[in-house]
Formats: C-alpha cells, structure tokens, sequence
C-alpha cells in the first residue's frame, strides 16, 4: 500500500474518532439535546419535543430519574432544565444529591457568592455523595449563571444509616423528631422496593425491613421538602426535581409523597437505552415506570 494511501486511512480515522463526540462526562451532559426518541409510556406512542415538553409545562413538578454514574442521564436532565427554563423563571431545582443541612452553602452558590471549591466543602459532597462532581456541573452552573433556586432534598446520611442498621425504633428521640410523616403501609411502593433491593448486596435477609425503613426516610424527606419549597410564600411556580430512578419511579416514591402534600400535579420521566424501552413496553401501562421515556442511544 502507498504511504499517501496509508496516511489518508489514517487521517480518516481520526477524523471518524474526533466525530464521535465528546468523551469526557462533563462534555457528554453538555452536550445531550435532542432525544433518540420520546415515548409516551400509556400509549406507547412516539411524540415530538414540542408535544413533550407542552405536557412537561403543565405540571407543577417534573422529576427526572438517573442512574447516579451515567452522564447520559444527568444530560436528559440538564436538557430539561434548559428547555422549562425558557418558558418558566420561577423554577427552582430539587436535588437528591445535597441533603437539607446543607441549604446554605447551595442558596450561596446560586447568588454567586462562594466558588465550586466553597461549595463542595460547605454541602461536604465529596463525603457524603461522592459521585463524580462533573455530572453535576453543567445544572450547578446553570443554576448560578440563571439565579435558579437549588433545594437540597435528601436526608441527613446519620438519620438514614441509623434507620437502615436497627430500624425507627432504635433512632435517638432528637434525631426522630426531625423525620416528617411516615407512610410505612403502601404495599405498592414495598413491593417495588422488594423487587429492586438486592438482600447479598445489602446484608442479611432480616435487615430488610430496617432497609425499607430507611428508604421511606428518604422518600418522605424529599417529598416533604419539595411540598415545603412550593408551599412557602416566596416559593418557585414549578420545581425540576432529579433524584435517583428508584425514588421517582411510577412515582411510587417521592412523587407521590410530595403530591399527598399538594405538590401535583406531577410527571416522571425516565432516560432509559432501547433494550430498557422494548422491557418496559412489554409490562402492563400502570406498571411501566415512568410517564414519558427518553431514549438516549441509537
């Protein structure tokens, strides 16, 4: 083979290599836009942006769930985020990912008052979340450049553990009095939780209460806050919230809790891959897990 041919090869790889896109997480959230496709989870039908976003814009908070590691699914987000904005000023942003003790170090952020290095020691992300910050950027970002409300949602990691390792019951009557409301009874949510809980991950088979318990800890908690965020009298018009897929799927978890305290009406969409789609179709409509799908690959 000639060497101008070899070298034109080459160069065409790279080129192919370059136009693949970004590589680094960061970049892969900044870049999501557009939908592979959107499929409305009752019909199965395939809808254009315009249609989705028209239903997204009626609801008073739209919860999108992630898998914590996939900056695919933060770009959805991130995507959404943009796209409500432009249509709604007063929409302030619910993130799993800060737990409420933290509120402050977030409400400096957004007024541009503390740097990213500030804020990640304030809210002691690196410690208490610990995925990979530049995820979460682009939304922080936006957030501060827009002057958009953060709400830290999550519960406090002591509160939780303790509930996880021996239950309510063993919880410090001060650290008890902080939980909102607990709806341990809806056999619906116990049984997705059953589904989704891995008992060899987790530890043994009888903790599994106390595991389920903790659960509906954080559940309620985010729920409760995102009630108490749109309730207060200088609270948001609507709230994006993103939290991880179990928590908002079939809106069996926080969803619900929030609605039951006036934040509806609501709507859940999932990222999901092709493979994730064609499972979901398959089951029964009161049992797919989202309201709307967000196909993120070819």
């Amino acid at each position: 083979m000639r060497l101008a041919t070899v070298l034109l090869i080459a160069s065409v790889g790279c080129a192919g290599a370059a136009g693949r896109g970004p590589q680094t997480p960061e970049a892969i959230v900044r870049a999501q836009s557009e939908p592979r496709a959107l499929i409305d989870a009752a019909t199965k039908a395939s809808l254009e942006p315009e249609a989705f976003y028209a239903v997204l814009r009626t609801k008073q908070v739209v919860y999108v769930g992630e898998r914590h590691d996939q900056p695919v699914d933060h770009g959805v987000q991130y995507a959404i985020l943009r796209e409500l904005h432009r249509s709604e000023s007063s929409l302030a942003i619910g993130m799993e990912m800060f737990q409420i003790p933290f509120q402050q170090p977030l409400n400096e952020w957004s007024a541009g008052r503390i740097d990213e290095t500030v804020l990640r020691r304030e809210t002691e992300y690196d410690q208490r979340w610990g995925f990979d910050f530049s995820l979460l950027r682009p939304v922080l970002e936006y957030a501060r450049s827009s002057g958009l409300e953060v709400v830290a949602l999550n519960a406090p990691r002591e509160v939780a553990y303790a509930v996880a390792q021996g239950g309510l019951d063993s919880l410090d009557p001060e650290l008890a009095a902080t939980l909102p409301e607990l709806d341990l009874d809806d056999a619906t949510h116990r049984a997705m939780f059953d589904t989704e809980f891995d008992v060899g991950e987790h530890g043994a088979e009888e903790t599994v209460d106390q595991f389920y318990q903790a659960q509906v800890v954080w559940d309620e908690t985010m729920g409760a806050r995102v009630a108490e965020t749109l309730s207060r009298p200088d609270g948001p018009a609507k709230m994006i919230v993103f939290a991880g897929r179990v928590h908002v799927k079939r809106g069996l978890g926080i969803p619900e809790r929030a609605g039951k305290r006036g934040a509806k009406p609501y709507v859940v969409v999932l990222p999901v891959t092709r493979a994730e789609l064609k499972e979901e179709l398959k089951r029964p409509p009161e049992e797919r897990s989202a309201d709307f799908f967000w196909v993120v690959e070819p």
